[in-house]
């Protein structure tokens, strides 16, 4: 059990922005306030991580598929756009290469955020944001079990070819196995960490 008070001390800031983001922590399902005791974080939800990944999965597929349906080389604003996700992907390739696998799991989020902010959707990617907390619980294990940086970065070379050639069925197939992908290790992840789960399914 943990509380404001600690909180703010560790901090070092005052109890009302601690406050609030309980508040909102708490209505979004990650804490557990218990009067008179403290605050808890809460089990990791199965059917809250599927429910949060068929929202995500079904933003990011839209999101993708608009920017490949719509990327023309020849414009200087898709020219900056290009720079902005090799260098994305160079970074990650950097973070690999030196097992700084906090910076590639930065990396990985900021090459998604990436290619939302192109669609031009803010709506969408504010979304995709919002719901994004209580599948990254599942993936943050995930990677560090498997620490599959290669995979992870031959995907997003070939899903940002497919956007450039214009590929639009197949990007949405790429993304989706790529995001599927959490799911090979659910077994895997469950039987090591049961601790971290609110049942099994």
């Amino acid at each position: 059990m943990i509380s404001e008070n600690e909180l703010a001390q560790v901090l070092g800031v005052s109890r009302t922005p601690i406050r609030e983001a309980i508040r909102l922590l708490s209505s979004e399902g990650f804490l557990r306030v218990i009067p008179q005791k403290g605050i808890q974080v809460e089990y990791i939800s199965f059917s809250k991580v599927k429910e949060a990944y068929q929202v995500r999965e079904s933003l990011e597929r839209t999101a993708f598929r608009q920017v490949a349906e719509t990327w023309n080389p020849n414009t200087d604003e898709t020219k900056r756009h290009k720079k902005a996700v090799l260098e994305v992907i160079e970074k990650q390739r950097e973070s690999a290469s030196t097992g700084d696998l906090e910076q590639f799991y930065h990396y990985d989020e900021v090459y998604h955020d990436k290619i939302l902010e192109i669609s031009g959707n803010e709506t969408l990617s504010a979304y995709v944001r919002q719901v994004r907390g209580h599948v990254n619980r599942m993936r943050y294990l995930e990677f560090y079990e498997t620490q599959e940086t290669d995979r992870i970065i031959e995907d997003h070379e070939k899903m940002f070819q497919f956007i450039e050639e214009n590929q639009v069925e197949s990007l949405d197939k790429k993304l989706t196995d790529h995001l599927d992908n959490i799911w090979s290790y659910y077994d895997y992840i469950f039987e090591k960490y049961p601790e971290y789960f609110a049942g099994r399914r």
